[in-house]
Protein backbone atom coordinates (compact mmCIF):
# COMPACT_ATOMS: atom_id res chain seq x y z
CA UNK A 1 0.00 0.00 0.00
CA UNK A 2 1.30 3.43 -0.56
CA UNK A 3 1.40 6.08 2.23
CA UNK A 4 -1.04 8.53 0.52
CA UNK A 5 -3.61 5.68 0.89
CA UNK A 6 -3.15 6.14 5.07
CA UNK A 7 -2.72 10.23 4.88
CA UNK A 8 -4.81 13.14 4.07
CA UNK A 9 -3.72 16.77 3.83
CA UNK A 10 -5.88 18.85 6.00
CA UNK A 11 -6.97 21.86 6.97
CA UNK A 12 -9.48 23.93 9.10
CA UNK A 13 -11.11 27.09 7.92
CA UNK A 14 -13.95 29.62 7.74
CA UNK A 15 -15.80 29.33 4.11
CA UNK A 16 -16.73 32.80 2.68
CA UNK A 17 -20.02 34.02 0.89
CA UNK A 18 -19.73 34.54 -2.71
CA UNK A 19 -20.36 38.41 -2.54
CA UNK A 20 -16.67 38.13 -0.43
CA UNK A 21 -14.91 35.59 -3.63
CA UNK A 22 -16.75 38.50 -5.87
CA UNK A 23 -15.07 41.32 -4.13
CA UNK A 24 -11.80 38.96 -3.75
CA UNK A 25 -12.28 38.20 -7.94
CA UNK A 26 -12.58 41.95 -8.59
CA UNK A 27 -9.90 43.02 -6.75
CA UNK A 28 -7.36 40.16 -7.96
CA UNK A 29 -8.96 41.27 -11.87
CA UNK A 30 -7.64 45.28 -11.00
CA UNK A 31 -4.39 44.14 -9.59
CA UNK A 32 -3.81 41.80 -12.87
CA UNK A 33 -3.78 44.69 -14.90
CA UNK A 34 -0.09 45.31 -14.31
CA UNK A 35 0.55 41.90 -15.17
CA UNK A 36 2.48 40.84 -12.25
CA UNK A 37 3.51 37.29 -11.96
CA UNK A 38 1.73 36.00 -9.60
CA UNK A 39 -0.35 32.81 -8.83
CA UNK A 40 -3.44 34.20 -8.07
CA UNK A 41 -6.19 31.72 -5.59
CA UNK A 42 -9.12 30.19 -7.83
CA UNK A 43 -12.39 31.69 -6.97
CA UNK A 44 -13.58 28.68 -5.68
CA UNK A 45 -10.64 28.13 -2.95
CA UNK A 46 -11.20 31.66 -1.19
CA UNK A 47 -11.49 30.69 2.74
CA UNK A 48 -9.41 31.90 6.14
CA UNK A 49 -7.28 29.37 7.45
CA UNK A 50 -8.26 28.39 11.23
CA UNK A 51 -5.53 25.64 11.19
CA UNK A 52 -3.12 23.92 8.88
CA UNK A 53 -2.95 20.53 9.79
CA UNK A 54 -0.88 19.00 7.41
CA UNK A 55 -1.08 15.44 6.65
CA UNK A 56 -3.35 13.57 8.95
CA UNK A 57 -3.81 9.88 9.04
CA UNK A 58 -7.51 8.88 8.16
CA UNK A 59 -7.68 6.44 11.03
CA UNK A 60 -7.76 9.52 12.94
CA UNK A 61 -10.68 11.59 11.04
CA UNK A 62 -13.42 10.33 13.57
CA UNK A 63 -11.39 11.56 16.95
CA UNK A 64 -10.81 15.12 14.90
CA UNK A 65 -14.51 15.93 13.77
CA UNK A 66 -15.52 15.15 17.32
CA UNK A 67 -12.78 17.19 18.76
CA UNK A 68 -13.88 20.01 16.09
CA UNK A 69 -17.61 19.65 17.19
CA UNK A 70 -17.09 20.35 20.74
CA UNK A 71 -15.23 23.35 19.36
CA UNK A 72 -18.35 24.28 17.39
CA UNK A 73 -20.36 23.78 20.61
CA UNK A 74 -18.19 25.97 22.46
CA UNK A 75 -17.51 29.01 19.84
CA UNK A 76 -20.49 31.82 19.26
CA UNK A 77 -21.46 32.60 15.17
CA UNK A 78 -19.88 36.31 14.70
CA UNK A 79 -19.58 39.07 11.80
CA UNK A 80 -16.27 39.84 9.85
CA UNK A 81 -16.28 42.15 6.42
CA UNK A 82 -13.33 41.68 3.85
CA UNK A 83 -10.91 44.74 2.35
CA UNK A 84 -7.89 46.21 2.17
CA UNK A 85 -4.80 44.92 0.36
CA UNK A 86 -1.54 43.55 2.61
CA UNK A 87 1.62 41.94 1.92
CA UNK A 88 3.20 39.29 3.49
CA UNK A 89 6.05 39.70 4.76
CA UNK A 90 5.68 43.43 3.79
CA UNK A 91 4.95 45.75 0.91
CA UNK A 92 8.20 46.28 -0.69
CA UNK A 93 9.43 42.14 -0.51
CA UNK A 94 5.58 40.88 -0.99
CA UNK A 95 5.76 36.95 -1.56
CA UNK A 96 1.48 36.91 -0.88
CA UNK A 97 -1.08 39.63 -1.30
CA UNK A 98 -4.27 39.56 0.51
CA UNK A 99 -7.77 40.87 1.60
CA UNK A 100 -7.59 42.33 5.21
CA UNK A 101 -10.10 41.07 7.98
CA UNK A 102 -12.00 43.06 10.16
CA UNK A 103 -15.13 43.14 12.02
CA UNK A 104 -15.54 40.77 15.76
CA UNK A 105 -11.41 39.32 15.53
CA UNK A 106 -11.75 38.96 19.03
CA UNK A 107 -14.76 36.08 18.55
CA UNK A 108 -12.38 34.78 15.39
CA UNK A 109 -9.66 34.67 17.54
CA UNK A 110 -11.57 32.61 19.86
CA UNK A 111 -13.01 30.25 17.58
CA UNK A 112 -9.22 29.66 16.59
CA UNK A 113 -7.90 29.54 20.15
CA UNK A 114 -10.96 26.30 20.64
CA UNK A 115 -9.52 24.50 17.82
CA UNK A 116 -6.11 25.08 18.93
CA UNK A 117 -6.91 23.90 22.62
CA UNK A 118 -9.13 20.85 21.23
CA UNK A 119 -6.36 19.97 18.56
CA UNK A 120 -3.54 20.12 20.99
CA UNK A 121 -4.91 16.82 22.56
CA UNK A 122 -4.04 15.29 19.18
CA UNK A 123 -0.90 16.31 18.95
CA UNK A 124 -1.31 19.84 16.65
CA UNK A 125 0.77 21.88 17.86
CA UNK A 126 -0.88 25.75 18.98
CA UNK A 127 -0.38 28.34 16.62
CA UNK A 128 2.02 31.26 18.04
CA UNK A 129 -0.65 34.03 16.28
CA UNK A 130 -3.58 33.89 14.15
CA UNK A 131 -3.14 36.18 10.97
CA UNK A 132 -6.87 36.25 9.90
CA UNK A 133 -6.57 36.89 5.69
CA UNK A 134 -8.02 36.25 2.57
CA UNK A 135 -5.14 35.31 0.29
CA UNK A 136 -5.30 36.85 -2.78
CA UNK A 137 -2.22 35.38 -4.54
CA UNK A 138 1.51 34.42 -4.02
CA UNK A 139 4.45 36.45 -5.59
CA UNK A 140 6.22 33.92 -8.29
CA UNK A 141 8.73 36.95 -9.12
CA UNK A 142 9.19 40.51 -9.29
CA UNK A 143 7.73 41.03 -12.44
CA UNK A 144 5.88 44.16 -12.81
CA UNK A 145 5.63 44.54 -8.94
CA UNK A 146 6.01 48.41 -8.88
CA UNK A 147 2.80 48.78 -11.25
CA UNK A 148 1.04 46.49 -9.45
CA UNK A 149 1.79 48.39 -6.17
CA UNK A 150 0.71 51.65 -7.86
CA UNK A 151 -2.72 50.12 -8.64
CA UNK A 152 -3.06 48.54 -5.06
CA UNK A 153 -2.21 51.97 -3.71
CA UNK A 154 -4.87 53.65 -5.79
CA UNK A 155 -7.25 51.14 -4.41
CA UNK A 156 -6.84 51.61 -1.15
CA UNK A 157 -8.18 55.06 -1.53
CA UNK A 158 -11.64 53.35 -3.11
CA UNK A 159 -11.54 50.26 -1.28
CA UNK A 160 -14.68 49.13 0.25
CA UNK A 161 -15.66 46.39 2.67
CA UNK A 162 -17.97 43.49 2.29
CA UNK A 163 -19.41 42.18 5.42
CA UNK A 164 -20.50 38.52 6.46
CA UNK A 165 -21.62 36.23 9.26
CA UNK A 166 -19.41 33.38 10.21
CA UNK A 167 -21.88 30.45 11.67
CA UNK A 168 -19.93 27.91 10.54
CA UNK A 169 -16.64 26.60 9.61
CA UNK A 170 -15.22 23.61 7.99
CA UNK A 171 -12.55 20.53 7.68
CA UNK A 172 -11.02 20.61 4.57
CA UNK A 173 -8.95 18.52 2.16
CA UNK A 174 -6.14 19.34 -0.32
CA UNK A 175 -5.14 17.69 -3.04
CA UNK A 176 -1.98 19.01 -4.74
CA UNK A 177 -2.60 18.99 -8.65
CA UNK A 178 -0.52 20.45 -11.85
CA UNK A 179 -3.02 23.35 -11.62
CA UNK A 180 -2.80 23.92 -8.36
CA UNK A 181 -4.89 22.78 -4.77
CA UNK A 182 -7.65 20.88 -5.43
CA UNK A 183 -9.83 21.77 -1.75
CA UNK A 184 -12.73 18.85 -0.68
CA UNK A 185 -15.03 19.42 1.82
CA UNK A 186 -15.28 16.88 4.72
CA UNK A 187 -17.23 18.23 7.22
CA UNK A 188 -19.03 21.42 8.22
CA UNK A 189 -19.58 22.57 12.18
CA UNK A 190 -21.97 25.08 13.05
CA UNK A 191 -21.21 27.17 15.55
CA UNK A 192 -23.22 26.85 18.47
CA UNK A 193 -21.77 28.88 21.50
Amino acid sequence: MIRGEYFMRMFVAIPVPDSVKQHARMVRNELGASRPDIKWVEYQNYHLTLKFLGEVNISDLPILKENLTRVADSAPAFNLSAGGLGYFPNRNRPRVIWLGIKGELEKAEFLAERVDAYLSSLGFEEEREHRFHLTLGRVRSDTNLPALQKIAEQMKVKGKLTAFKVETFNLMMSSLSSGGPVYSLLDTFTLNG
